[in-house]
């Protein structure tokens, strides 16, 4: 009786391409659940800041140069918080006539996303806005004074 060897790399090289695929179907559904449309660095799509990231860099420079923003209340809770932004030139006047937008978002999803106008009080632009989960947010300031218009990101916890 002849003994016979087994051979186990046919096995191998089919558990290897099985698994390349498992791979591939799994990058492409992560791909697909996160699409990079979804930046919302500029409070636009993907596509607007592709298309207009020049102008967009250029408004920011003239901004840069010319005023500043600053958040008055930098702590968050879970729950209803006040939000006080200051924007004023370089040399600390405050602007009361500029337009202001500001978005709360979480760094890994846009599912819940708070867009806010604040409106101008005595001491600086107020809103107020309700944070249901605990946790990071972004806080993104979009100012525009005549045809300067910058942008502002703050990173806050509720956890702080």
């Amino acid at each position: 009786m002849q003994k016979s060897e087994k051979n186990y790399w046919p096995h191998f090289i089919v558990g290897l391409v099985i698994f390349a695929a498992i791979l591939g179907v799994w990058t492409i559904k992560a791909a697909m659940d996160n699409p990079v449309e979804l930046d919302n660095s500029y409070m636009l799509n993907y596509h607007s800041v592709n298309e207009d990231i020049n102008e967009i860099l250029k408004k920011q420079q003239i901004f840069d140069r010319n005023y500043e923003i600053s958040l008055l209340s930098p702590k968050i809770s879970y729950g209803k918080n006040e939000i006080v932004v200051l924007l004023k030139d370089k040399d600390g006047n405050l602007i009361k006539d500029g337009e202001i937008k500001i978005l709360f978002t979480r760094p890994d999803t846009t599912k819940f996303d708070k867009k806010i106008e604040p409106k101008y009080e005595k001491n600086g632009y107020k809103a107020d806005v309700i944070l249901d989960k605990e946790g990071r947010w972004n806080l993104i300031v979009k100012a525009k004074v005549g045809d300067a218009e910058g942008f502002k990101t703050f990173k806050l916890s509720t956890l702080e």
